[in-house]
């Protein structure tokens, strides 16, 4: 394997509406800036997290009693996610293998705080800060009231794999990434912007 010369890698076709701009500093270790815009949030969340049929699921009792989220739309306010989707949920108790409860549905808003560990963004402190239908929103308090457990308040992205998938060298060779380490995180009103350290080779 030899190191990537470069300093510049071009991105894939497909990649365009996910990375607004990669810029890589020349070396064998390369610092780097990853900037998404507000589609490449949007797609990477929706790949990530959205991932059982287009669904993410908050509470999944074995399929029993449960709630997902469908249909995200992203915004950054601060240091903060805010997500609309829409909440499709069987909530009640469950007995044996049946839901005793109500089918719900509403338009949601939730939000999460970004930051990133050494290798994964996370999205931290997940709350629901506004259920539009009153029963829904309801029947989701008991619910989180008698188990809180039963939804999370993280979730990662891995950003190892969206980079591998997506980069290609300045000369169309597949680019491997041998280490990456995130170095800080910063977050604007229509960016969230990654500052990476990484080592790259090519075949």
């Amino acid at each position: 394997m030899k190191k990537h010369p470069l300093a510049l890698l071009a991105v894939a076709t497909a990649a365009s509406a996910l990375i607004a701009n990669f810029i890589l500093i020349p070396g064998a270790s390369a610092a780097s800036m990853l900037s998404l815009g507000p589609r490449g949030i949007e797609s990477l969340i929706a790949g990530q997290l959205f991932n059982k049929g287009g669904r993410w699921y908050l509470i999944d009792d074995g399929g029993i009693c449960y709630a997902y989220l469908q249909s995200p739309h992203t915004r950054l306010e601060g240091d903060r996610l805010v997500m609309n989707a829409r909440l499709t949920s069987r909530l009640g108790q469950r007995v044996g293998d049946a839901c005793v409860g109500a089918n719900f549905a509403s338009n949601v808003t939730l939000s999460g705080k970004l930051r990133a560990t050494d290798r994964k963004l996370v999205l931290d402190d997940i709350r629901i800060d506004h259920v539009e239908d009153e029963a829904t929103r309801s029947a989701l308090t008991l619910a989180l009231q008698i188990a809180p457990q039963a939804m999370p308040r993280t979730a990662s992205i891995d950003v190892v794999d969206l980079l591998q998938r997506q980069v290609v060298s300045s000369g169309g060779l597949p680019v491997r990434i041998e280490r990456l380490h995130i170095l800080g995180l910063a977050t604007q009103s229509d960016a969230v912007s990654i500052q990476v350290d990484m080592n790259l080779s090519t075949p």
